[in-house]
């Protein structure tokens, strides 16, 4: 554990936070979301649990905090890949099929970002401020919208409205699919004993990708519907 003194300039905040934001992602490789507590992210820092107000007003905040940086670099890290995800010369059922196949991949690649994104709503944006809520929401706003132009890159037959709800359903299917995946023990043991609760129990890549290709090619005939 290392021993920090207080920040002193700009820079030298900049690395505080950016230790304790390495430091709680390493937790969440241990732990869940819920199991993460400013005590212990403060211990394993090296700081007072007063001094980390200095840097981050809560847990919560660290965590909204990361879970911003986790989602842009799926962004900076899929961008040059997302042109090969479809083969553009399929009908776009197919297409939307692909591009299904390939969100899920990249996601379950990615367990800290679903966890993350499994706990903003119930868990992360309670007990911060207004500043570190709107900063947040529109970090994510920002990512939902790149994700809206991606996919009309490969799906035109959408518009700008439908293509940012798409986005927005990507994020959300996220978040659920991934808690229901990992159920407690006493669920996953459940679901073991007795078959018929087995549809309860799915499993992330499968479910994600079936469930975004089904709303992919709603969208896609209820835009052709419309012209």
């Amino acid at each position: 554990m290392a021993t920090f003194h207080r920040a002193r300039s700009d820079e030298q905040r900049a690395v505080r936070r950016q230790s304790i934001l390495r430091t709680a992602a390493g937790m969440l490789d241990e732990m869940p979301v819920a199991a993460v507590s400013l005590n212990e992210l403060s211990r394993r820092v090296g700081l007072s649990k007063s001094a980390m107000t200095l840097y981050f007003e809560s847990r919560e905040a660290v965590l909204l905090d990361l879970l911003s940086e986790a989602a842009a670099r799926y962004r900076a890290e899929t961008a040059e890949t997302l042109p090969g995800w479809v083969d553009p010369s399929a009908p776009a059922p197919a297409r939307a099929r692909q591009i299904a196949a390939r969100l899920a991949t990249t996601f379950a690649a990615r367990p800290m970002l679903c966890e993350l994104l499994s706990a903003q709503h119930t868990v992360l944006e309670h007990n911060v401020s207004v500043d570190v809520a709107s900063s947040y929401k529109r970090s994510s706003r920002d990512g939902i919208r790149w994700l809206a132009a991606r996919l009309r890159d490969l799906l035109p037959e959408l518009d700008d409205e439908r293509a940012l709800r798409a986005a927005h359903m990507v994020i959300i299917l996220v978040g659920a699919l991934w808690t229901r995946s990992r159920p407690a023990p006493a669920l996953l043991a459940a679901f073991q004993a007795d078959s018929s609760l087995a549809f309860m129990h799915p499993a992330f890549t499968e479910a994600f990708e079936a469930a975004i290709a089904t709303f992919l090619r709603g969208l896609i005939a209820e835009a052709a519907d419309a012209t």
